[in-house]
């Protein structure tokens, strides 16, 4: 861009946003000449320089701006610089007054003490130039980032939160870091330290420690004795840090102290536990004693100004009153401030000049004893103060050198550290800043980044002050260096527009938008904030915010600026929320989502339920719509909940919720209260009665839905009855109850709750009479509306009883019927003769699919349309069915499925609710519309798990293993079956995997259920939960509640042991219990002399204390000493053990006489003498012992201990190895340790014993259709447990699952690993369990394996086959299984072979694949043929046996084909005789035949016509016109009409002949293939005799003889199809024709023709296949025969795989092209 339109720019923008200014400054101007008022001089000469170049560089601009607004001359230039000079100094001043550097208004204190517990706010009192930002620093880690905050909230204050905070503050001038303030927290915690007890000589000094104690300040120390509190004297010193000094001790000394420590901040006191002071040598001679100096002076540290410093010498000698302290500086003796009797010395106000060292010199009066002195320093600090401090502003120019003075004294002399915008400038990092020697700091070449706020830190011991300045680097014209872009935000969200400058002085900032100036230094406008950094930060935006803003950094160099646009979007918004539903199950339920957003976003629509995420592609009963409105089809008691619509998109985020509640029919009434209403009130009750046998009739319509009881009258004596209740809601009428038993009734009917494991949950509940009705029906768990006598007898004496009167045959109802939401629905599709339905139009089917029972698997029954009428009655074609299926007993409408395959007779109903009963119809139609429905079926779909957990769960410890569990049984609307009970729950916390239980059965007498666990670990925390299950498996679990079982009494202590053993004292120590079971409240400790209890004592001791010194005892006397830990529930195990008073025990010795006897396989019995016990009880005896080799260097291992036996005499070692070697030693063990070994026993060897262990690592693999491998691990040496020799191994086999038939094979080596298993059946699962066994017996059984042999064919054909002739072409075959034993595999499907009778052709196969479809019509049969039928089944490896014995079935008979071989044999001028044959598709019995002639010339109206017999071949017909062409028709008639007509002229004459041959057959190449050739010739003269047929022959070159392939060619064809050749192979071919007259000549031969290749026939033969290396074998094969190649041989294939158990794997191929020898 030019630059003049740059500053055109500029200047247009100035005017523009000046013109409100201007007006005001033209008030001040007197004269067109004189713009500028004399307050404004001083401005003006600062900034004349500026002035100058901007006029110079914008002359031009000025006269073409001047020139527009048509003013000229002096007047003009003086307006435009009053333009100009004006934005200069309004800009300039603006930044001097806006842009204050951040200053603090004071500083903290030094420290501060608060309370623990308290609220602390941490103030940063800091000013300048708004926006002021803050950040918090804690012992100098970041606290927090920069923020508008400038306090600091500890709402709750810790003993950890002490420490160094100090705060920086920043503004866009610079930053600057606060003087850190020290927080103290004062608190107070207890005596960390238990009793104790001290000795001391008497006469010497006695110090007594203060117990340690958490606590801050150090607290006020008051000492006791015999609750006497203990003054300071002569001989009592209380020491600085709280020591109780005793001098010169003597008896009256002894006894027990106590401190009590008070916490002058909070108030707090503790007391600790005494101190036992023992004063030995006690009245012995009071000699003198020298002075020492017991607590020496420390060198100390103090601040000027405080109120004194104390230096302590505490000394002690005898006679104490003798000694005198003397105290000295710097080697001059000290007298004032001296205090404590001497003891210590006070220096009020401590100066500078007090610093020195300090002495203090202990000594006798009147004795030649030498004196003693110890000295420590006092220093005495000085707070730092600034000596020197920079201006609060400097400004210079850029690439000059600036120094910032700084100077400060105090003692020891401050250090100075510099800071630029709080942080630390370091002069290695950048050279051009240097610390100067006083501390001044100097800055070269400054730059513009050297701009900012500068910091002098002055620091030493006694603290820290800070001082600092703004350094401006000048001469640079501002420049934004990262300027605001567009943007676009949401309706009431925030947004940030930056703009990032550079300049100096640091420009100022002003945001405006259009000529609205939003934020700067000195301007604020609501919701707009000016940062830090420069940017604008706009909360909450709005709607109206939208528009362009613009960023204008100025100083007194110039001005920059820059825009952007900012898009508001309207927030998204969930206008039209999902509502509350109420539905009924089975219908849809809608939830709508409307949304009202921005036209420029994009919304999406998310749905969760119970806060779970809906996957809608997951069910095809879900559905959501674009609009975000989601279709919830056939719902159930699972869709119960509460819905949420989250809508996501840019333009913001929205989400309600919905609750759907699922009404359904109401359960069969039980108890009232808990009966379930189908979630609906229910209405009424209906109430029906059965007197004698009768069918049920209503006796009360309306009984209230509140009542619990109805009174029956009107009964007639001696008669029986019985009675069923149902409830009715807006729903529907629910299930009846079970019926009562069939007595004679009399007063009040009551529900009674009958709801038992085995009942469904639909038909749970009974009816009873007060009259002693106990004995009730059972209920069947699928079918509960058809009670039986007897589970078993439903197939034939179950009978329902529907409301519309429908009957229907229940069978087997025993067997699972599908999985949880699915059906098959086995159509039985019996086309039984009916009437059509009078709504349908005529010629619809009037077949109706009936007894449409849905069965279970495997036992299908199958389209039958002709099995009660003849065909014609389906009223044309059958297309196909509908199935209609609903809801038992619910309102709600039916869905339909549509099978378009007539053929198909099963079909999987999918995606139905669980649980639930369906009514189920099915229909034919064909192309007129649809027949009449079948009766219906009722059908339970399966069981499910739970969805919701039980309720009310409430878990409480009962004692210390044993938590107590009480819950609710879940709505049964959400059971979705049969509930089997509840499952208890509870794992501890760090350990979810390892999960203890119980299972509970369910109670369906009490609404609230009771459950234990027991078996705990005590005083543990456990989580607990409780679940609900049925068959299928677990429902959710309950919310987990945690639970802590009960405290117990603790196990034993642990590590006693004895140390500092004397005469009368002796130390004993132990470990805390491992199992504690509880919070140790203490230990008891008790000693007596060995058996006698009657000098027992005992103490108890605190929880924290693991050692005891007991005294008092008699010397060398032996004592048993016990210990026990204590809870709150009592005392725990002891452990106890002996010890001798005055003599320290000693290693034990060893045992000897060690003798072996009581030798068994596993165990021997050790009898020895203890060895010396080392003056203590043997705590322990050790057996070692060598296994299996025996020698003086072998191992030896511990094999056995025995503990807390001391007496023992003899052992019994356990768990030895049988038939092993072994050589024994003992040890025996006290407290101080273990003994040495005892001498060897002799070597002795166990005695066998059957194995321990089964062979390891039992695999079985199949090897062939009827073995399997099996492999093992062989049990290692050291297992045999017996000799080697009779080592082997037993495998016992038997079929999976089967009760008999166990199979077992021995094999004697033991070295064995695998044995193959001959003889099995094919396809079968077996199990194999293996056993090691010795000369003794055998060991245990391995884990049982399974493995299937190999598959094979099936060894018989399926059962059952049956064959129905349904047309005149199809055939209807049925078959039953493949009995279960002959399968040997998975049936993949069937083959129907079928053949003509007595026929030598190869049979045809119909492939049924599948093992579901039993039944197959087979269509494009011949007409009234006899069939052989047979079916077979394949498996994977191939076909099996044909079912036996073949089934016979002839089609239907059908109109009969033509009459074939029509000839004229004698043809005179007036008459002719034809010959036929009968038809060669004859379709049934001929009855007649039907000739038909008349002239080809007339029409058919003249013709003749004449029926013959049966029987007839021949027929004359006479009365004809000589040399005339005749037209003869013959037919053939069976009993289902006359057939297809055969035609032939004949010409009535004598001059007829035989035909000519016809021309040379000719095969065009491109209609030769591998077995067939199409053939074509033209033919030649008739002779005066049509042609009736041809002759076609071949031959196979080069010396084959002529053969016929057909003799009966259509004589109206002159082409033909010559199948059935070979591939590769030479041919030629010939035809004749043939006429009433005779045969022809045969035409000339054709032409050789070869047909194409094809690949072989048959496959190699392989006839042996040998190992060759360890990674290869040897394949021998022999190729096929030469007529079965088809073709050039170019090689063989070669496919291989390696053998794996149950499954194909892929095979690898190698080809091997035409080796000679036939192997690789």
């Amino acid at each position: 861009m030019p630059r003049q339109a740059v500053h055109q720019i500029k200047l247009d923008s100035a005017f523009a946003r000046s013109a409100g200014l201007a007006r005001g400054l033209l008030n001040t101007l007197s004269s067109p000449t004189s713009c500028i008022s004399a307050r404004l001089q001083l401005q003006l000469q600062s900034i004349h320089s500026l002035t100058q170049r901007l006029c110079v560089d914008t002359g031009t601009l000025l006269l073409s701006r001047h020139s527009m607004m048509k003013v000229t001359g002096q007047v003009v230039q003086v307006w435009v610089s009053c333009w100009i000079l004006l934005s200069v100094v309004i800009r300039d001043a603006e930044a001097q007054v806006d842009d204050v550097p951040p200053y603090f208004k004071m500083d903290p204190p030094q420290t501060q003490v608060h309370l623990e517990g308290n609220r602390l706010v941490l103030t940063c009192m800091a000013e300048g130039s708004w926006p002021l930002e803050f950040k918090w620093i804690y012992n100098g880690t970041e606290l927090t980032k920069f923020s508008l905050e400038y306090r600091y909230l500890i709402p709750t204050l810790d003993r950890k939160n002490a420490g160094h905070y100090r705060c920086i503050v920043r503004n866009r001038v610079g930053a600057i870091m606060q003087c850190s303030t020290e927080v103290q927290v004062a608190y107070m915690g207890g005596f960390v330290e238990g009793e104790r007890s001290q000795t001391v000589s008497q006469g010497e000094g006695a110090l007594i420690h203060a117990p340690r104690i958490h606590s801050f300040p150090r607290p006020q120390i008051t000492w006791f004795r015999d609750g006497r509190k203990i003054p300071s004297s002569s001989r009592i010193a209380i020491t600085l840090d709280n020591t109780l000094v005793i001098l010169s001790t003597v008896a009256p000394d002894a006894g027990r102290y106590y401190a009590q420590a008070v916490n002058d901040k909070n108030g707090e006191n503790k007391t600790s536990q005494p101190v036992t002071l023992t004063v030995e040598n006690v009245g012995g001679p009071a000699d003198p004693i020298a002075p020492s100096i017991i607590i020496s002076p420390k060198n100390t540290s103090v601040t000027v100004g405080r109120n004194e410093a104390v230096m302590e010498c505490v000394a002690n000698a005898r006679p104490l009153v003798k000694m005198s302290i003397t105290w000295r500086k710097d080697g001059v003796v000290v007298n004032t401030g001296i205090r404590d009797f001497g003891r210590r010395l006070v220096i009020s106000l401590p100066a500078v000049s007090d610093s020195g060292y300090y002495e203090c010199e202990a000594s006798l009066k009147s004795s030649s004893v030498p004196s003693v002195t110890a000295g420590a320093y006092l220093h005495v600090l000085e707070y730092p103060l600034f000596v020197k401090e920079p201006p609060s502003h400097i400004s210079a120019e850029m690439e000059k050198v600036v120094d910032i003075p700084c100077q400060a004294r105090g003692t020891p002399q401050p250090d100075i550290v510099w800071y630029k915008d709080a942080v630390p400038i370091s002069p290695v990092k950048i050279p051009r800043y240097r610390v100067l020697g006083g501390g001044s700091l100097q800055i070269n070449g400054l730059l513009p980044d050297d701009t900012g706020m500068f910091q002098c830190f002055a620091r030493n011991r006694a603290g820290e002050i800070q001082t600092n300045t703004y350094l401006a680097v000048t001469s640079i014209a501002p420049n934004i260096t990262a300027g605001p872009v567009d943007s676009a935000v949401i309706d009431g969200m925030s947004v940030i527009l930056h703009c990032e400058t550079s300049g100096a002085p640091r420009p100022a900032i002003t945001w405006q938008k259009g000529e609205r100036v939003l934020a700067s230094g000195s301007v604020q406008l609501p919701r707009f904030t000016l940062l830090e950094s420069g940017s604008l930060l706009i909360s909450p935006s709005h709607l109206s915010d939208a528009g362009t803003y613009t960023c204008m950094a100025s100083n007194s160099r110039g001005i920059d600026e820059a825009s952007a646009d900012l898009v508001v979007w309207a927030r998204t918004r969930i206008t039209k929320p999902p509502q509350d539903q109420s539905v009924i199950k089975g219908t849809k339920a809608v939830m709508t989502c409307g949304v009202t957003h921005d036209p420029s976003v994009t919304v999406r629509h998310v749905w969760e339920k119970s806060g779970a995420l809906i996957d809608v592609n997951m069910s095809p009963r879900l559905r959501l719509d674009p609009d975000g409105t989601l279709h919830i089809s056939q719902t159930w008691s699972g869709d119960i909940g509460t819905y949420t619509c989250r809508v996501t998109s840019v333009g913001g985020n929205d989400s309600r919720s919905a609750h759907l509640r699922v009404r359904q029919l109401p359960h069969a009434p039980e108890n009232p209260i808990a009966a379930f209403d189908g979630n609906s009130p229910l209405i009424r009750y209906i109430l029906e009665v059965s007197e004698n046998n009768a069918p049920w009739t209503v006796l009360l319509a309306s009984i209230e839905p509140e009542s619990t009881g109805v009174t029956v009258g009107g009964l007639i004596p001696a008669r029986s009855y019985q009675f069923r209740l149902c409830a009715v809601n807006d729903v529907g009428r629910g299930q009846f109850s079970k019926e009562t038993d069939r007595q004679a009734m009399e007063a009040v009917m009551y529900f009674e709750d009958f709801y038992s494991a085995g009942n469904n949950p639909l038909f749970p509940s009974l009816l009873a009479v007060q009259k002693k009705i106990s004995s009730l029906f059972p209920v069947s768990p699928l079918f509960g509306r058809y009670p039986c006598e007897k589970e078993r007898e439903r197939v034939s004496k179950c009978a329902s009883q529907e409301g519309d009167g429908a009957s229907l045959r229940v069978q087997d109802f025993s067997s699972a019927f599908l999985r949880h939401s699915s059906l098959i629905l086995n159509t039985l599709l019996y086309l039984l003769q009916s009437s059509a339905p009078t709504n349908f139009a005529r010629g619809a089917s009037q077949c109706t699919p009936a007894d449409c029972h849905g069965k279970r698997p495997h036992q299908s029954v199958h389209l039958d349309p002709m099995a009660a009428s003849p065909e014609s009655h389906q009223n044309g074609p059958l297309q196909g069915y509908i199935i209609r299926y609903c809801l038992s007993g619910l309102p709600v409408d039916c869905q339909m499925k549509n099978i378009t395959n007539p053929d198909q007779s099963s079909l999987l109903l999918e995606d139905l609710i669980i649980w639930t009963n369906y009514e189920i119809e099915v229909a034919a139609y064909n192309g007129a519309g649809i027949g009449t429905y079948s009766h219906k079926v009722t059908e339970w779909t399966l069981q499910g798990v739970p969805t919701v957990p039980p309720g009310n769960v409430q878990a409480e410890a009962v004692n210390s293993t044993t938590v107590r569990f009480t819950w609710s049984a879940p709505s049964p609307q959400f059971i979705n079956g049969i509930n089997q009970g509840y499952k208890l729950l509870a794992w501890e916390p760090s350990r979810p995997n390892d999960v203890s239980g119980v299972i509970v059965r369910p109670n369906f007498q009490d609404s609230v259920h009771v459950g234990y666990i027991s078996g705990l670990k005590k005083f543990t925390d456990y989580y607990s939960s409780v679940l609900c299950f049925t068959t299928p498996g677990d429902g959710p679990r309950s919310v987990p509640q945690r639970v802590r079982t009960h405290e117990d009494t603790p196990g034993a202590v642990g590590h006693l042991s004895f140390t500092d053993i004397l005469d009368t004292s002796l130390k004993v120590s132990w470990k805390e219990p491992q199992e504690k079971n509880g919070v140790l409240t203490g230990y008891r400790i008790s000693w007596e002399e060995f058996n006698r209890t009657n000098t027992r004592v005992t103490h108890y001791l605190p929880n924290l204390t693991q050692e005891y010194k007991v005294t008092g005892l008699t010397a060398l006397t032996t004592y048993t000493i016990q210990v026990a830990a204590m809870t709150s529930k009592g005392q725990g195990q002891i452990s106890a053990s002996t010890i001798s008073s005055g003599v320290p025990p000693e290693l034990p010795g060893p045992p000897t006489n060690l003798a072996v006897s009581n030798i068994g396989p596993r165990s021997v019995t050790l009898q020895f003498k203890p060895g010396y016990d080392g003056k203590t009880s043997i705590s322990r005896w050790q057996v070692e012992a060598q296994v299996g080799i025996i020698g003086e260097n072998e191992e030896w291992l511990l094999v056995h201990e025995l503990t807390n036996e001391p007496d023992a005499r003899s052992l019994n070692v356990q768990d030895l190895n049988p038939y092993t070697f072994y050589r024994f030693r003992m040890r025996q063990v006290n407290i101080v340790g273990t003994s040495p070994p005892s001498q060897p026993s002799r070597k002795i060897q166990t005695l066998q014993a059957p194995p321990d262990i089964a062979p390891a690592n039992v695999t079985l693999r199949t090897a062939s259709e009827t073995s399997l491998w099996l492999r093992w691990v062989p049990l290692p040496e050291w297992e045999y447990n017996g000799n080697p020799d009779l080592v082997g191994y037993r495998l016992q086999y038997s079929k999976a699952g089967s009760k008999g038939g166990v199979l077992s094979h021995v094999i004697m080596d033991r070295l064995e690993r695998e044995f193959t298993i001959e003889d099995l059946e094919e396809w079968t699962e077996y199990e194999v369990r293996v056993q090691a066994m010795n000369g003794i017996g055998s060991g245990p059984w391995s884990q049982a394996v399974h493995g299937r042999t190999r598959e094979s064919v099936p060894s018989s054909g399926p059962t059952n086959v049956s064959a129905f002739a349904t047309t005149s072409s199809s055939i209807l075959v049925r078959w039953g299984e493949v009995p279960e034993p002959d399968r040997n595999g998975l049936i993949l499907g069937y083959k129907v072979v079928y053949k003509e009778k007595d026929s030598d052709m190869a049979p045809n196969f119909w492939t049924v694949e599948g093992n579901t479809s039993h039944s197959v019509q087979l269509s494009g049969l011949g007409k009234y043929v006899l069939y052989e039928i047979q079916v077979v089944a394949f498996t994977r490896i191939g076909d099996g046996r044909s079912s036996q014995p073949p089934i016979l079935e002839r089609t239907l008979d059908d109109v009969p084909g033509p009459p074939v071989g029509i000839l004229f044999p004698e043809v005179r001028t007036t008459s002719v005789r034809l010959i036929w044959q009968p038809p060669a598709q004859p379709n049934g019995i001929i009855l007649a035949y039907q000739i038909t002639y008349r002239r080809n010339s007339s029409n058919s109206n003249t013709a003749t016509v004449d029926v013959l017999s049966p029987s007839a071949r021949q027929y004359t017909a006479t009365g004809l016109k000589p040399e005339t062409v005749y037209v003869f028709r013959l037919t053939a008639q069976t009993r289902k009409g006359w057939g297809e007509a055969a035609e032939a002229l004949v010409v009535t004459t004598e001059k007829r002949a035989r035909p000519q041959p016809t021309s040379r057959p000719v095969v065009p190449q491109q209609n030769v293939q591998a077995r067939k050739v199409l053939l074509s010739w033209e033919p030649g003269s008739d002779g005066l005799s049509p042609v009736r047929y041809y002759t076609v022959q071949y031959r196979e070159l080069p010396d084959s003889n002529w053969t016929v392939h057909s003799a009966s060619v259509s004589h109206e064809t002159n082409s033909y199809i010559v199948d059935r050749l070979k591939p590769f192979t030479s041919y030629q071919f010939r035809v004749k024709a043939t006429n009433d007259i005779g045969d022809s000549e045969y035409s000339q031969e054709s032409e050789a023709i070869t047909t194409l290749q094809d690949v072989p026939d048959k496959p190699p033969t392989i006839l042996a296949v040998t190992p060759h290396t360890t990674t290869s074998v040897l394949v021998r094969w022999k190729p096929p025969t030469e007529d079965h190649i088809n073709g050039v041989l170019l090689g063989f294939r070669v496919r291989y795989r390696e053998l794996h158990y149950d499954r194909l794997r892929t095979f690898t191929v190698r080809t091997v092209n035409t080796p000679p020898t036939g192997l690789i």
